[in-house]
């Protein structure tokens, strides 16, 4: 009984001992990029097994030992913090997301640690962008990655951008990539049927991008194999926002831009004009003064810059609710945004709102959904890219006369002393119509079922649903129609998606990670579209179709495919160095031929943590992994009626009929592409700095395309799997914290792909495309093919050309191969720099390698020339100034002549080369003090100013040497790029606005 006594007493004073010998803090974890309070951080004590987590406003509380000396904070995708226990009870302690090889990369069907990447990924948060002041949000991403190219043909508001990963991979199918938004495929090609010579709708626009949280973009086939059929062009898996746990919170974001176009070929002023072509009359044999009829006597000298540019205004309102309690989180959002063309003439306006919410039922189920819907207007100018296109008319008008007569109404430029302009440009811009209005419903919601810790089943049901109404009108009494033309089109699109998979992850022991899913899906899609076009309108009031005199076409439509998918991926980590993951996708399509329906895409990916071997002693490397990857992804990215097809209308003598309308092919079947990549990630210092490199081969095989058949059949061609294309090359990117103190942080990043695109194999090697490319094996897919020009003869000034026939003539048959319009490599330099509460970034592009045709100096640059005894266009200075004068000069511009031998429209006089540098964003930001905003209730206020293409290095002549004509089909866009025809370049911008949170 003394002993138990005794053994009492004793534990009771080692427990009072305990308590006198432990201590009490508290503290708030906050967000240091958005001031906010973060729920659900986990904070443990360096030297015991002490911990807690962060509750909904950030606060936390902890009882530690006397003889602990610090604490340590993680969470998700923020770098760890390690806070020293300094004797004070309470602590404020501010985290920052940044590289952590901990961070979760988002991939298909799945999340993975970034260092058990086995596959080539690339993770970008917006948070880490420069706030975006496009339509859309592929430009925001423009430089940020290695093996993306992206280009904006237009600086039209609201234009198709073009994205391109590790190259071009296909002629007649889609070459751009798949966009998965929260596990919904967008449908994302151009529908607008008003495709002719003018630059195409954007269906991204209709995605608010300030609702995006982060992209992945997935690039090799690894990573891209388990979306099959349609993964040749690579993935990029949009996240938007979605609540967190915790106090709810409003964002409100607004800013205003000014544009103004960046650069433009000068043209020469009426004395000027009239001098030139007098100079080229006297070369001639005809007088000095043989154009002495042109009239500058009364003074009037346009300047047809000032009539088609103007200032665009583009405002932008952002709001966005958002926070969550145990069981719910919520993000409920709206945008607005307005956006007036530096052009006359255009403009895009956006409304949209989103609704994100997630609720767990209890520790085994839990559901979500996600609405968004969006209306756009897109109003573009008609010819944009043709003969009739505003800029193409303002570059050849005849300075010496106004754009309005004395009465204030438009001159016909057909009236004066230019040949070329067909219309008025400020008419053209200001009479000819052309509206799209877009409507847009995406929404899903899933189910979760938690069946055991380790195994979960996830199913989730989608749909995509766009409504595109277009509306074209060429008034009457215009130099294009005497009676008026008018067009109306619609084209409604139905895509949904069940998704059926199951989840399993599970660590054995401390060596083995493993997990794996299978997957399920049904996919739809149907399309119904119209396209009415009527001529003879009594009055220019209305464009409607009823008010035409004469109906001229009237079609209706519609088509439809599905898809069934099964899938399955494998995961496998060993002791934290050996990885290797495996996946394989069967998909079934009704695009295809019947004995060809189903395609089977494998792939495979091993990595190797070499830093993580006993041998390597190295403590600097902080990152050392070696990555090799291969697999097989297809390419579905066509039109249904690419099997056999009937026509409906097939009528004769008044009785109804159906006639074939293509021929099928039923052993036609997929575009597969086989990608290699070998891959190496590198860091140091902690990943302060860290390098990644890879080699990629990539080709596609079994190319969708034309070949010619027996007339026998009613038809001239069928399409069969035939030809080949090769993208190979390296991509490069170094990420660095530079300077990392305090009050001063410099981070900076740069990439570059080097890039080989090649034909490796045609069925009709030598096809000529269009007037300018050609597709030939060995050759790039876009590759242009024009008369050689071979310079100016210093003696007689004369223009030469290769006569490749040895006709004497120069003609068409005198064409040859002379460059590929894509860019060998492209890039980019970032540069985020902060200084207290200051913050600067800098974000350079380059790109070069590849050729431009600049098929409007045709018209500018015209040495002369007339048609019918006028002159055929204004010149512009650069060939006023530079001209072959005396015998003996060394110019480019051979001497002035009213004939046409001194150029050729489709010649190299006109090809340049496309390499550029450009300043794509300058942006400094101010966030104010705490103290300052706290006591007007707000959490977080900062106010930026920003300037976008601010300036371009660059040889070339025309607007921008990022622009192209031919984008309104997904050929044209693969085959027929670098050619620039009245193509209106980009504008510089200048962006002020703020951001708080409350």
């Amino acid at each position: 009984m003394k002993f138990n006594s005794n053994l009492i007493l004793f534990v009771v004073l080692l427990a009072c001992i305990s308590t006198y010998a432990q201590k009490k803090i508290t503290g708030t974890v906050i967000d240091k990029q958005t001031n906010l309070p973060m729920a659900g951080v986990n904070i443990v004590s360096s030297n015991s097994k002490t911990g807690t987590i962060s509750g909904f406003d950030g606060k936390f509380q902890l009882e530690l030992p006397d003889n602990v000396a610090s604490i340590e904070l993680s969470y998700i995708g923020y770098q760890n913090k390690k806070v020293a226990i300094d004797g004070s009870t309470n602590y404020n302690v501010y985290m920052s997301s940044g590289q952590d090889l901990k961070e979760v990369v988002v991939i298909g069907y799945g999340t993975v640690s970034k260092r058990d990447l086995s596959s080539s990924v690339s993770s970008i948060k917006t948070k880490d962008l420069p706030q975006g002041t496009s339509s859309s949000f592929e430009n925001s991403l423009q430089g940020q990655t290695a093996g993306v190219n992206i280009s904006s043909s237009s600086a039209t508001p609201g234009s198709a951008v073009s994205v391109n990963i590790r190259g071009v991979s296909s002629i007649s199918a889609s070459s751009q990539p798949l966009y998965i938004i929260d596990g919904v495929p967008m449908v994302s090609r151009n529908n607008s049927a008003l495709n002719a010579n003018i630059q195409p709708v954007n269906p991204l626009a209709d995605l608010n991008p300030s609702d995006i949280e982060s992209f992945s973009v997935l690039k090799d086939a690894a990573a891209a194999a388990i979306y099959g059929s349609r993964g040749a062009n690579g993935v990029i898996l949009i996240t938007t926002k979605r609540g967190k746990t915790g106090a709810s919170s409003i964002d409100v974001n607004y800013y205003t831009a000014i544009s103004e176009i960046t650069n433009y070929p000068k043209m020469v002023d009426s004395n000027k004009f009239k001098s030139f072509f007098n100079t080229a009359a006297e070369f001639d044999g005809l007088g000095s003064d043989y154009f002495d009829w042109i009239d500058t006597s009364k003074g009037i000298n346009t300047n047809i810059y000032d009539e088609i540019f103007r200032l665009g205004i583009a405002q932008n309102l952002d709001l966005n609710l958002k926070g969550g309690s145990e069981k719910t989180n919520y993000y409920l959002s709206g945008n607005y945004f307005n956006q007036d063309g530096i052009q006359i003439g255009q403009g895009f306006k956006r409304l949209s709102g989103r609704l994100n919410v997630d609720h767990t039922i209890n520790d085994k189920f839990k559901v979500g959904s996600t609405v968004f819907v969006t209306r756009s207007n897109h109003q573009r100018t008609i010819g944009e890219n043709d003969e009739y296109g505003v800029v193409i008319n303002a570059q050849g008008w005849d300075p010496t006369e106004p754009i309005y007569d004395d009465k204030g109404k438009y001159t016909n430029p057909f009236k004066y002393n230019t040949w070329w302009p067909l219309e008025n440009p400020v008419q053209v811009a200001n009479e000819y119509k052309n509206t799209s209005q877009s409507t847009r419903f995406q929404g899903s919601t899933y189910l979760e079922w938690k069946i055991i810790p380790d195994l979960k089943f996830k199913t989730a049901l989608s749909l995509d649903y766009s409504n595109l109404v277009e509306s074209s009108y060429v008034p009457s009494g215009t130099n294009k129609s005497k009676t008026g033309e008018g067009i109306y089109a619609t084209y409604e699109e139905t895509n949904w998606l069940m998704e059926n998979t199951l989840n399993y992850t599970k660590k054995f022991g401390d060596k083995h990670d493993f997990g794996a899913i299978l997957g399920w899906t049904l996919q739809g899609n149907e399309a119904l579209f119209s396209d009415q076009s009527g001529v003879g309108y009594a009055t220019n009031t209305t464009a409607s179709i009823s008010a035409a005199s004469t109906i001229t076409s009237s079609t209706s439509g519609k088509s439809q495919y599905g898809l069934q998918s099964f899938f399955g991926r494998v995961n496998y980590v060993y002791n934290d160095k050996y990885i290797a993951s495996f996946t394989v996708r069967a998909d079934g399509s009704s695009r295809f031929g019947e004995n060809n329906q189903y395609g089977y895409f494998p792939s495979g990916s091993v990595a190797w943590r070499v830093n993580k071997e006993d041998f390597f002693k190295i403590e600097t490397i902080s990152d050392f992994k070696i990555r090799a990857s291969y697999g097989l992804t297809g390419n579905q990215e066509i039109s249904s009626n690419w099997r056999g097809t009937y026509s409906l209308n097939a009528s004769y003598n008044g009785v109804p009929g159906i006639a074939p309308g293509s021929l099928g092919n039923p052993d036609l079947g997929w575009e597969s592409t086989k990608q290699l990549d070998i891959g190496l990630d590198f860091g140091l210092f902690k990943n302060r700095l860290t390098f990644t490199a890879d080699y990629f081969d990539k080709q596609t095989d079994d190319l969708l395309l034309q070949s010619k058949v027996s007339g026998l059949t009613g038809f001239n061609s069928v399409f069969q799997n035939v030809g080949a294309i090769q993208n190979k090359g390296f991509e490069f990117a170094i990420n660095a914290a530079v300077i990392d103190g305090e009050q001063f942080k410099w981070n900076t990043g740069v990439n570059l792909t080097m890039l080989d695109n090649k034909v490796k194999k045609l069925n009709n090697d030598g096809e000529e495309i269009g007037r300018n490319h050609i597709l030939k094996e060995g050759e790039a897919v876009s590759t242009l093919y024009l008369i050689k020009f071979l310079g100016v003869d210093p003696q007689t000034g004369d223009a030469k050309f290769d006569d490749v026939n040895k006709d004497g003539i120069i003609d068409f048959s005198d064409r040859q191969i002379v460059g590929g319009a894509i860019p060998t490599y492209y890039g980019g330099w970032t540069n985020n720099l902060s200084y207290k509460r200051f913050t600067l970034t800098a974000n350079f592009l380059f790109s070069g390698g590849n050729k431009i045709f600049n098929q409007s100096r045709h018209v500018y640059d015209n040495y002369g020339f007339t048609k019918s005894g006028i002159p055929y266009s204004n010149i512009s200075e650069r060939v006023y100034d530079n001209y072959w004068r005396t015998p003996g000069q060394i110019t480019d511009v051979p001497r002035p002549s009213t004939k046409a031998g001194q150029m050729q429209r489709f010649s190299t006089q006109y090809l340049e080369d496309g390499d550029y540098i450009r300043l794509k964003t300058l942006s400094l930001s101010y966030k104010f003090p705490s103290k300052i905003i706290n006591t007007v209730g707000l959490n977080n206020l900062s106010l930026y100013i920003q300037a976008q293409n601010l300036f371009t290095i660059t040889d070339y002549l025309g607007f921008d040497p990022e622009v192209s004509t031919n984008t309104s089909s997904q050929q044209d866009l693969n085959s027929m790029q670098g050619e620039d025809f009245g193509t209106l370049g980009q504008a510089r911008t200048f962006t002020i606005g703020l951001s708080t949170t409350f």
